[in-house]
């Protein structure tokens, strides 16, 4: 792929300038910031979260691993990457000018069509790189959730562009956005990679094994999208799909759990990129196990209804499980020096945050739950955000240093 470097080099920025953006917006919580719109913020950081870090650095990983060098050193991609870096940083500009604007519309709306080019395009070469038919299947399966999730953007343009606000739809076309980023594309994409990287060494019980937690995990990503939208009190045919779902989440985290052995010696014996590896797969078991639990009334009004622990799960998946992947998988590819002491500490200071973070949005939402909030619980999170950003920070001194010293792979 021409130009790696710079592609690594923008994702990183934009890992800093996520966590940079949640630093203003705990900050804003705890002190009087009033030049400071906290919703326009909020959006802006979730919406350049998905794009100007995950997606990047998703697409960098699969155009290096995936597709052969006379596929991924095709200039279209070189002009698609850079294509997807203006969109991210133009959604955050409009984003952060207002919360929802003509603006942001044509941002959002030119966002999708390069979603969908990007997508053919690289599909059609997936299917030319003689990738084996597992490995294939979570790729393919990942790229056509990212388009999904296209509708759930399509439709929010469409309310505010039409004027025709409906809470109830709007809801839900963000969380059909959100599923099938987090569940579909994200997650999916995860797992190729993964896959790619242990599939040399399995044995043919092994990869049998991997095979049906692939199925399964695939399969589950549509009627799983229905738990979404429990918390309107659908009608039957929904739950009865939605219970589907819950069976098959639920059935693809037993399935993986005999596959984890295959992991540890995936990557070597760094005690880094193992530690990346135990919050990252501790954090999808925990995702699949609570997601499933939505189908229960009650434990899905709770959730859905605290916001603490909404937040949560999502910085969870987000930091917990992608997060920490795509670090581990750019250490292990030399992108970022993982025998230097600067690298290490980093990455463990950044996990460390993540743990912290992660305990105290289910602490304050399990106190919300029994009784009055703590304003402790906002300075604590605060602390958290700030050791978020500097983890980050070091993360980005540290993939400085590795380019003056070691070339990418």
């Amino acid at each position: 792929m021409s130009d790696k470097k710079r592609w690594i080099d923008l994702s990183i920025v934009g890992l800093c300038t996520v966590a940079l953006l949640g630093a203003v917006l705990r900050s804003k919580i705890v002190f009087n910031l009033p030049f400071i719109n906290y919703n326009h913020l909020l959006e802006a950081h979730g919406h350049f979260a998905f794009m100007g870090w995950l997606t990047l650095a998703i697409l960098i990983l699969f155009l290096d691993e995936l597709l052969p060098g006379h596929f991924n050193k095709k200039p279209v991609y070189r002009w698609l990457l850079g294509a997807i870096t203006i969109g991210a940083w133009l959604m955050l500009i409009a984003f952060l000018s207002g919360r929802y604007s003509l603006f942001t519309v044509i941002v959002s709306a030119f966002y999708i069509v390069l979603t969908c080019f990007f997508s053919w395009i690289l599909i059609a070469d997936l299917l030319h790189a003689r990738l084996e038919k597992t490995l294939l299947l979570l790729a393919i399966s990942s790229i056509v959730c990212w388009i999904l999730s296209s509708s759930g953007t399509a439709l929010i343009d469409y309310i505010v562009l039409t004027r025709s606000f409906d809470a109830v739809v709007y809801r839900d076309a963000l969380f059909t956005y959100l599923h099938f980023h987090y569940n579909g594309f994200f997650s999916l994409a995860v797992f190729a990679l993964l896959y790619k990287q242990i599939s040399p060494a399995l044995g043919a019980a092994a990869r049998r094994r991997w095979n049906r937690f692939v199925i399964a995990l695939c399969c589950s990503v549509l009627p799983s999208l229905f738990l979404s939208y429990l918390w309107q009190d659908p009608d039957p045919i929904i739950r009865i799909v939605a219970m589907a779902g819950t069976l098959l989440v639920w059935l693809s985290f037993l399935l993986f759990i005999p596959c984890i052995r295959s992991l540890p010696d995936a990557f070597g014996d760094r005690p880094a990129i193992r530690f990346l590896l135990a919050l990252s797969m501790g954090s999808f078991l925990l995702k699949v196990l609570l997601q499933g639990f939505t189908i229960f009334p009650g434990i899905g009004n709770a959730l859905f209804g605290n916001r603490p622990i909404v937040m949560g799960f999502l910085h969870m998946v987000f930091l917990g499980f992608l997060s920490l992947f795509i670090l581990l998988f750019f250490t292990h590819k030399g992108w970022l020096d993982g025998t230097r002491k600067g690298t290490k500490a980093a990455l463990y200071i950044f996990g460390a945050a993540i743990l912290a973070n992660e305990g105290l949005l289910i602490g304050q939402g399990l106190v919300i739950l029994f009784m009055p909030g703590s304003i402790l619980f906002s300075w604590l999170l605060w602390v958290a955000g700030i050791l978020l950003l500097a983890g980050a920070m070091l993360i980005a001194v540290a993939r400085i240093r590795t380019r003056r010293l070691v070339p990418p792979s």
